[in-house]
């Protein structure tokens, strides 16, 4: 693949992101920044936390249990717990990345670092249609945008909590799942849709029971159902 071919689907890339998935991801690190600001983080703090961490529930998990006085070893580990959803995602999202090129292990690392919700859920529409030369270069340009969108919005809602009130705050860490929901329902594939309604109700039902384990429970069965009725509907769909 030529370097102009790569700079032309990087920049595809960067102009997809543009718009929804950056405003999306933005806002809701808006909600973050002014949180972290709330909790007595500095600034610096807060940027590192969404640098390195890079999700949200990750992130919300780190300002809570430091602002608590939680030891290290308690940290490390509800960070990892909160970001453990992102583990399914990277491998099954990391091969549709990388089309035919085969970075080594750190590679493969600093890419999965970038893997959030969004650009998992994006890329997943998106890479049917690229050549698999194409995918790579189209990954970087939408998730730098992503990045520095998530970035900025951290900043921002950092300088902006001491200003606007807390309940605009705490809307905005709602834009990204609400980015996601518009995005499913626009899918291409009905088993998609049939998941995430089939995993609402699930939720709605399960939460008096079992509580917040009503979101794992109710994905889990949601999806499972979903491509288990979809499979017997047409045992030659993959």
């Amino acid at each position: 693949m030529s370097r102009d071919t790569a700079r032309t689907a990087a920049l595809k890339g960067a102009r997809r992101c543009v718009g929804v998935p950056a405003l999306g991801i933005g806002l809701s690190m808006v909600g973050f920044g002014a949180l972290a600001a709330d909790l007595g983080f500095s600034g610096l703090q807060a940027l590192l936390a969404t640098a390195l961490i890079w999700g949200l529930p990750g992130q919300i998990a780190y300002v809570e249990l430091a602002a608590a006085g939680a030891p290290l070893s308690v940290l490390i580990a509800g960070v990892a717990f909160a970001n453990m959803r992102m583990l399914p995602m990277t491998v099954t999202g990391l091969p549709a990345v990388l089309g035919d090129r085969r970075p080594g292990f750190a590679g493969r690392l600093l890419l999965v670092q970038f893997m959030a919700v969004t650009a998992w859920t994006q890329m997943n529409a998106d890479t049917p249609d690229l050549p698999k030369p194409a995918r790579l270069p189209y990954y970087l340009g939408f998730v730098a945008v992503l990045y520095a969108a998530g970035l900025s919005g951290t900043l921002i809602g950092y300088a902006a909590g001491a200003v606007l009130p807390d309940p605009a705050m705490r809307i905005a860490v709602f834009m990204t799942p609400l980015y996601l929901l518009l995005l499913v329902a626009a899918a291409r594939h009905p088993t998609n849709q049939a998941a995430v309604g089939l995993g609402a109700v699930l939720g709605i039902a399960l939460f008096p029971l079992i509580g917040d384990a009503s979101v794992l429970a109710a994905g889990l069965i949601g999806g499972t159902v979903a491509v288990a009725a979809r499979r017997r509907a047409d045992p030659r769909d993959g």
